[in-house]
């Protein structure tokens, strides 16, 4: 007579077997099902057919009186099947404000010329809208600004800096007269965050350079990557401290290992501040907490290393998705809860930094 030990282990050996093939099916089936919701991705360029690209180019504009009627600007729309950019008007702008598209906006950095700013931008729509297939329409601008490389570093910079004012004055009136109801996303590096931080800034009832724009409550993101700005002029009563509430969050980025941005300090010759894309946000102990739920700093020094390169930014899928989510408004509902949790988050890690230091 046989025992019942053998038949019982390979009644078991059978079950666990079964056990394991269960349980592959299920993985393989849960990573079909979340390869089915990401959105399909496009490898070359393209502009969506429910998507428009402009841009404003406003190296033509010197100082800014605060008195004109309209800034005398150059407005394109780029015409994809062309391929071609074709003059425009901002008036033409204005008339495709709608509350159904979400307005983005790309601010390149220094040492940018005007054609490569119009390469950048569209290379940046591609990044964060064009290679997408979902279907919510984005209405793209390209802002090019005076950043020509000038002979003489410390000169490069410093003039650069004095032009980022002017230019957050341009912006701040570019957007306001858009409808109220238009979500808008603003994208800024290096440079150009400094110039949307000044926009807000003024958009904010502040003032810069003995000029004012009309204060407007309209809603916008912002992220602002390897941010040229001081990094304390956020904090109320600061160079830009009317800007923070005027957006309903801010992503920042900061790296700590830029080598441009940890000579910051030169920017100035009286004092040594440090860059808000390299440090991040001082102070923040000195902010509300509903002040602290509109900023999420996250780190990208693991991600972008010693460069300071928009393409580092551009080309990280880590930031871009990131950006993407905050600017174009995916997952409005859950953005502003996880924005304070996200705040806190910062706070601490920032605290355990510092005491590193």
């Amino acid at each position: 007579m046989s025992s019942p030990r053998p038949r019982l282990a390979s009644r078991r050996r059978c079950l666990l077997v079964l056990a394991f093939v269960l349980a592959a099916l299920c993985c393989s089936l849960a990573a079909r099902i979340a390869l089915a919701e990401q959105p399909q991705v496009c490898q070359e360029f393209r502009v969506r057919p429910q998507d428009e690209i402009w841009a404003v180019n406003t190296r033509c504009l010197g100082c800014p009186s605060g008195d004109e009627i309209e800034p005398q600007w150059t407005v394109w729309k780029f015409d994809w099947p062309a391929p071609q950019w074709s003059t425009a008007s901002s008036s033409e702008f204005y008339d495709t404000d709608s509350a159904r598209i979400v307005t983005a906006m790309y601010v390149h950095g220094n040492q940018v010329d005007s054609s490569l700013a119009l390469r950048d931008g569209l290379d940046a729509y591609f990044q964060l809208a064009g290679r997408y297939d979902d279907a919510q329409p984005v209405r793209f601008v390209i802002w090019s600004w005076p950043s020509d490389k000038i002979h003489g570093p410390l000169r490069d910079v410093r003039s650069k800096a004095d032009r980022a004012d002017t230019d957050a004055y341009y912006l701040a009136r570019f957007l306001a007269p858009i409808k109220p109801e238009v979500r808008v996303g603003l994208v800024g590096y290096s440079f150009g965050a400094r110039i949307i931080a000044g926009s807000l800034h003024l958009l904010g009832g502040g003032e810069l350079c003995g000029v004012r724009v009309a204060a407007v409550e309209r809603p916008i993101r912002v992220a602002l990557w390897a941010a040229a700005e001081h990094d304390d002029w956020l904090l109320p009563g600061r160079y830009h401290g009317q800007a923070l509430p005027v957006a309903e969050h801010w992503l920042i980025t900061r790296n700590y290992c830029d080598p441009v941005l940890a000579r910051y300090a030169w920017i100035e010759k009286c004092y040594d501040p440090a860059a808000l894309g390299y440090s991040g946000l001082v102070g923040r102990n000195l902010l509300t907490p509903e002040q602290n739920a509109l900023i999420e700093e996250i780190d990208v020094t693991h991600l972008v290393g010693k460069t300071h390169d928009d393409d580092a930014y551009l080309y990280s899928e880590p930031i871009v998705s990131r950006t993407r989510e905050v600017v174009l408004w995916r997952g409005e509902g859950e953005l502003g809860a996880s924005a304070g949790e996200r705040g806190a988050s910062v706070v601490g890690e920032r605290g355990a930094l510092s005491s590193q230091d």
